[in-house]
């Protein structure tokens, strides 16, 4: 026989269980069609301040969980007949507390939107969200904050914050467009989510997923004091981004309200910075790839201007430090600061601040260089070493400016092949046409090792030497701009050799009297006391206006003539000078005239890669 506890146990038991039944049975009757078509559409207009409306009955189900179905749900403005709705929604499934259902209360403990749609607002080239209607109790709580924070901005009381339960909110297959936005695609997509916030006055999380600009897409956030946040104080926060193109965390305080404001670390890090700008700009950019990008900043600032100190820039293999910030003031953001490199890729940069032409695209096609429309750049870099494809330098100081289309990169100091060099470059479009300029400005440079690391096997003097060269032409590509430059070379070198030049060959196949290509004489080296060449450019044609080398013997080699880039032909006439004072005489022992002095004299001619020596005979 059953002990008295036994039977104390069985009977709570049964009474535990006649309880569960009666609230079941009840629940459908406390929580009619009614009820929640009236009292579930009140909550979400009271919440949102939207007008809600269900245009089909909902379903009320009770196992395993209390629950309403709404379906075809639709948030729209009470003054905007006849405007597309703020947001609507296939499904719209809302978890309710049963106990508040018992005292006929309605209170959402879940919410759950499948396939909503969220649209909006489009202003000035700029999406937003639409303003939330002051009347609701979110707007409200919102105000209610903000009047705590005028009291105390630097400490608001948060004990007085609004504490009203809010439901955990669920987003399944959503998607964002413009209010206006017809025949566009979706500002984001497949979006699936969850915002996880207790209470208005506890932390709030959200972690959401989907697709923007054709890339998936992971966000998770979060917040301490999100009312505060709303409400324009400054809030702990932290945020990442995940993407194929692109990963991004940050963590510190903000205020997401007006001019906003951003105080804390950022990091972010991409496989191809060239991929992030396609990806964000929805641009499609021609050329060699922008190599991977990271940065880890302190970052400062507000909706006008962000401030990024203590920066670590990486580029490639090139790596920086300094402080930068980003201006939007202007109509095009500008970048500005100061870097400080360990190495340096100036064709990197370079072709960061103005990618290579898509030689596949069409004459008409317009500029490949979205950058120099959409952002400025004024920055100031410095680098213990550099490299611009074969050549290495250092201690190098440069600056690089984008501006309105015009690009400039100016290397006002580096040391190369022992000697100085200054470089200037300046790319804009001028009339419908690319324009490129070129200032290169070398002092003290060893000939030598220049030619070897430019791989100059012939011609070039491996001297001591100096040069300028100034070209300002038209096109995309080099050879466009060299087949249309104007401007000056000149180049002077001391004592040393000419590789390519054997003279004592030259001489003999000169004698003969008939020409003879340059590679026939091309197995020795000639050697020079000095050597001097200046050029006028003009239409892509370089005309020699000195080119002169003088001998270890005191003889003089001078050429003159033109060498157009187009065609890359050679038409120069040369001759060989005597030493001088080493003048002949003549049969009554007097020295010749100069015009009668004897000398050897040639023509070059044919192209760049077959050049032919013909002689001239004197009488």
């Amino acid at each position: 026989m059953p002990s008295p506890a036994v039977k104390k146990s069985i009977w709570a038991l049964a009474i535990a269980a006649l309880i569960a039944v009666v609230v079941i049975l009840c629940l459908p009757i406390l929580a009619s069609t009614q009820i929640v078509r009236d009292s579930v559409a009140q909550q979400v207009s009271a919440w949102s301040g939207y007008r809600v409306r269900l245009d089909d009955a909902p379903e009320i189900r009770v196992w395993p969980s209390f629950k309403a179905v709404l379906n075809d749900v639709v948030l729209s403005n009470w003054n905007g007949d006849g405007q597309p709705a703020v947001m609507e929604a296939e499904r719209v499934e809302i978890d309710l507390s049963a106990l508040a259902a018992l005292r006929g209360e309605v209170v959402f403990t879940k919410i759950r939107l499948v396939r909503p749609v969220v649209r909006l607002d489009e202003s000035g080239g700029v999406m937003r969200i639409p303003a939330i209607p002051k009347w609701g109790k979110l707007a409200q709580s919102v105000e209610a904050t903000r009047g705590l924070i005028q009291a105390n901005p630097a400490e608001p009381d948060t004990s007085a914050l609004p504490n009203d339960s809010f439901a955990t909110v669920e987003i399944v297959d959503g998607r964002v467009i413009v209010l206006n936005g017809v025949n566009r695609p979706p500002v984001l997509s497949s979006v699936t989510g969850t915002l996880n916030w207790p209470a208005l006055d506890r932390s709030a999380t959200l972690s959401a997923k989907g697709i923007w600009h054709g890339e998936s897409i992971a966000v998770e956030a979060s917040s301490e004091e999100p009312l505060i946040m709303l409400a324009g104080g400054k809030t702990n926060v932290s945020l990442s981004v995940n993407s194929a193109p692109l990963t991004l965390s940050f963590k510190g305080q903000a205020d997401i309200v007006g001019n906003a404001f951003l105080h804390g670390t950022l990091e972010s890090a991409a496989p191809s910075l060239q991929r992030v700008l396609e990806w964000t700009l929805l641009e499609d950019w021609p050329g060699s790839t922008i190599k991977a990008a990271k940065l880890k900043s302190t970052i400062t600032g507000d909706a006008t201007r962000v401030k990024f100190e203590n920066a670590e820039f990486n580029l490639g293999d090139s790596s920086a430090r300094g402080v930068f910030d980003i201006a939007f003031t202007d109509p095009h953001p500008t970048v500005s600061g100061t870097l400080a490199f360990n190495a340096l890729d100036l064709g990197v940069l370079l072709n960061t601040l103005a990618p290579e032409p898509d030689t596949a695209a069409p004459p008409a096609a317009p500029p490949a260089a979205p950058w120099a429309r959409d952002l400025n750049f004024d920055l100031r870099l410095s680098a213990n070493e550099a490299t611009a494809g074969s050549v290495s330098m250092t201690d190098i100081a440069a600056t690089a400016q984008v501006r309105d289309g015009l690009v400039s990169l100016d290397i006002s100091d580096a040391t190369a092949f022992g000697g100085m060099l200054q470089l200037g470059i300046r790319l804009d479009r001028v009339e419908g046409h690319d324009q490129a300029e070129l200032r290169i400005t070398a002092e003290n440079l060893n000939g030598g090792a220049m030619a070897e690391k430019l791989h100059l096997t012939s011609f070039m003097p491996r001297a001591p030497g100096s040069f300028s060269v100034f070209l300002k032409g038209k096109g995309e590509t080099l050879d466009e701009i060299l087949e249309t430059s104007d401007g000056s070379i000149s180049a002077s070198f001391g004592e040393g050799t000419v590789p390519g030049l054997n003279l004592e060959s030259f001489r003999e196949h000169n004698d003969k009297g008939s020409f003879f290509p340059l590679t026939e004489i091309a197995d020795g080296e000639l050697a020079i006391d000095g050597a001097e060449l200046k050029a006028t450019l003009a239409g892509g044609i370089a005309w020699i206006d000195t080119a002169e080398a003088k001998l270890e013997t005191g003889e003089t080699i001078t050429l003159g003539g033109l060498i157009p880039f187009a065609g890359r032909g050679i038409a120069l006439s040369g001759s060989i000078l005597p030493p001088e004072g080493d003048k002949p005489v003549d049969e009554n022992g007097e020295e010749a005239s100069e015009e009668s002095d004897p000398r050897e004299t040639f023509f070059i001619g044919g192209s760049w890669n077959a050049p032919f020596i013909a002689p001239f005979l004197i009488e």
